[in-house]
C-alpha cells in the first residue's frame, strides 16, 4: 500500500498541470475516500494524533482508485513497484548459498583431521560474539537517543532502493521526461520511507544466514564423518596442555553439560589430544557432537531469536498507526487539512513581537493552506511583546487552542534573534506544544517580507538575506527545531 501512495504522491507532485493524473481524478477519488470514511466512523473529528492509522488507510484506498487506470496508461509503474521490493528469489538464494559455504568449511583444510583449537570452527564462534557485541551497542545507543526529531532510514538502505531503480531512472527518462521525474521522486520517497522496512529484512536475512552457515558447518561435520574416520586433536606452537585445557574447558562446558559428552579434566588427557610427530589425537565422534551443540548454542539459536526480532520489527513497522514524515504534508493537501488533523483545520498561529498588516494576513493564509492542506485556517492569538513570553504561553495553553492541530509561532525576519527574548519565547512554546495531549507539531515560520522590503533598495545588500537567514535558521536548530521562511507579504 505504501508504495502505491508514494507513487501516486510523486505524479501529483510532479504533474502539476494533471497530463499525467487528470486534476478532475484526483478531486473525484478524494471526495469518494472521505465519503466512505465518513460511512465507517472515520469521521474528521476523531481526537486522534493527525499522523495516524485512519489517515494512512484514506491515503491507501484513494491510491488505489487512482493507481489503476495510472497503471493501464504507463505500465512502467508497476515495474516501478515491483522493483522497489528485493526480488523473490533473493532470500533463498542467500540461504542456500550459506548453507553450501558451511558444508565447504566443514571440509575447508580436505584432511580427516578435526583441529578443535582452529578455524573454521572457533573463527565463527568469535565472529558471532562480536556480532553480538555490535547489535548490543546499537540497542544501548537506541535507548539512550533522544526521542526528538524525525525519524531517517539508514543510508546504506536508501542506497540500495535508488540503486535498483537507477536504471528504471534512466530509460523512463528517455521515453517520458515527466514521467523520468516522477520515477526519481518516487525512488527518492521510497528510500526515506520504505528504509526501515528493508532495513529490517536485511537484517532478518543476514541472521538467518549466518544460521544456515552454522547448519551447514555441522551437516558437514556429520556426513563426513559418516563415510570418513575423523580423528580430533590440537597442535600449536605457543599453547600448553593446561591453556588448552582451559580454553576447551570455556567453550565446551554449556555444550558438554547439554550432550553429556565428558570434557577432558587433566592436563594429561589433553596432552594425550596434542599431534606429534609420534601420533596423538583422539576419536572425533564426541567433539564433532560438542562442536554442533555449541554452534547451535551460540550461533543458531541467537541468530535465529535475531531474525524474530527483526522480523517483528517488519510487522510492527508495517502495523504502526503513524504517517510517515515524507506523507504529512502531502496527506494534508491531498485531503484536506480537517480530514488528516482533528476535526477543526485549525493552526495556532501566536506573533512574537510583530505587527502584522492586512497583507502579511493574507498570505499567512495562503501559506497555511499550502503548508496543512485545503481547509486549513489561522486561529490568530494577540502578538506577544518582547519581555512577555508569559503572554505567549498562557496563549498556548488557553483550552480553546485545543482544538488546533498545530502551532506557529511567527517572527519577522527583521529582528535579531536573542536568546533573552526569542529563546525564551521557541522554549515556551516547544515545551506547550509537547505537553499538548495529544502532542501538536511546532513551527517557528520566519517572514521574510519586511527584512526582504529594506533591503530591496540596495543592490549591494543582497548576500544580507541569507545571512540573516542563516542566523535564524542556527539559531532555531538550536533549541531542537528547524526554521520555516516564507515571504507572506509577496505570496501569490
Amino acid at each position: 500500500m505504501l508504495g502505491q501512495i508514494l507513487l501516486v504522491k510523486a505524479i501529483e507532485e510532479t504533474d502539476r498541470s494533471g497530463e499525467l493524473l487528470p486534476l478532475a481524478d484526483r478531486e473525484h477519488a478524494t471526495r469518494a475516500v472521505l465519503r466512505s470514511g465518513d460511512a465507517t466512523g472515520g469521521a474528521a473529528g476523531d481526537a486522534r494524533i493527525p499522523r495516524d492509522g485512519r489517515v494512512l488507510r484514506l491515503l491507501g484506498e484513494r491510491a488505489q482508485r487512482l493507481f489503476g487506470p495510472l497503471a493501464e496508461r504507463y505500465p512502467v509503474l508497476g515495474d516501478i513497484l515491483e522493483r522497489s521490493h528485493p526480488p523473490g528469489w533473493l532470500s533463498p538464494a542467500i540461504l542456500a548459498g550459506a548453507l553450501a559455504c558451511g558444508i565447504g568449511l566443514a571440509s575447508l583444510d580436505g584432511s580427516r583431521r578435526i583441529n578443535i583449537l582452529a578455524f573454521p570452527f572457533l573463527g565463527v564462534i568469535a565472529w558471532n560474539l562480536a556480532v553480538y557485541a555490535a547489535v548490543a551497542a546499537g540497542a544501548i545507543r537506541g535507548c539512550r537517543r533522544p526521542p526528538a526529531g524525525p525519524r531517517t532510514a539508514p543510508g546504506w538502505t536508501g542506497t540500495a532502493i535508488t540503486r535498483r531503480l537507477s536504471g528504471l531512472v534512466g530509460m523512463t527518462s528517455q521515453v517520458h521526461a515527466k514521467l523520468g521525474e516522477v520515477v526519481t521522486r518516487y525512488a527518492t520517497d521510497w528510500a526515506q520511507a520504505g528504509g526501515p522496512l528493508l532495513a529490517a529484512h536485511a537484517r532478518r536475512l543476514f541472521h538467518l544466514g549466518a544460521a544456515a552457515l552454522a547448519l551447514g558447518m555441522i551437516t558437514g561435520l556429520y556426513l563426513r564423518g559418516v563415510v570418513f574416520r575423523y580423528e580430533a586433536g590440537w597442535e600449536s606452537t605457543f599453547l600448553g596442555p593446561r591453556s588448552v585445557r582451559h580454553i576447551l574447558h570455556l567453550v565446551f562446558s554449556p555444550a558438554a553439560a547439554l550432550s553429556d559428552v565428558a570434557l577432558p579434566q587433566t592436563d594429561d588427557a589433553v596432552a594425550a589430544l596434542r599431534w606429534t610427530e609420534s601420533g596423538g589425537g583422539g576419536d572425533a565422534a564426541p567433539w564433532i557432537h560438542l562442536i554442533a551443540v555449541t554452534l547451535a548454542i551460540c550461533v543458531i539459536a541467537p541468530r535465529l531469536a535475531l531474525a524474530g526480532l527483526a522480523r517483528l520489527d517488519a510487522w510492527r513497522w508495517r502495523r504502526a498507526n503513524r504517517l510517515p514524515e515524507t506523507l504529512l504534508a502531502y496527506a494534508r493537501s491531498a485531503l484536506g487539512a480537517a480530514a488528516v488533523g482533528r476535526g477543526s483545520g485549525a493552526v495556532l498561529v501566536v506573533p512574537y513581537a510583530y505587527e502584522l498588516s492586512a497583507t502579511t494576513r493574507a498570505g499567512l493564509q495562503r501559506w497555511l493552506e499550502t503548508t496543512y492542506g485545503k481547509g486549513a485556517h489561522a486561529s490568530l492569538r494577540a502578538m506577544a511583546p518582547y519581555g512577555e513570553e508569559a503572554a505567549l504561553r498562557s496563549a498556548l495553553e488557553d483550552p480553546v487552542s485545543g482544538t488546533a492541530e498545530a502551532v506557529v509561532v511567527l517572527v519577522s525576519l527583521a529582528a535579531t534573534p536573542e536568546s533573552e527574548n526569542h529563546g525564551l519565547a521557541i522554549t515556551a512554546a516547544r515545551d506547550a506544544a509537547r505537553m499538548a495531549r495529544p502532542e501538536r507539531e511546532l513551527r517557528v515560520l520566519v517572514d521574510e517580507s519586511p527584512y526582504a522590503s529594506r533591503l530591496a533598495g540596495d543592490p549591494s545588500m543582497a548576500g544580507r538575506l541569507d545571512e540573516r537567514r542563516d542566523l535564524w535558521r542556527r539559531f532555531v536548530r538550536g533549541y531542537g527545531l528547524e526554521a520555516t521562511f516564507a515571504p507572506l507579504a509577496a505570496t501569490t
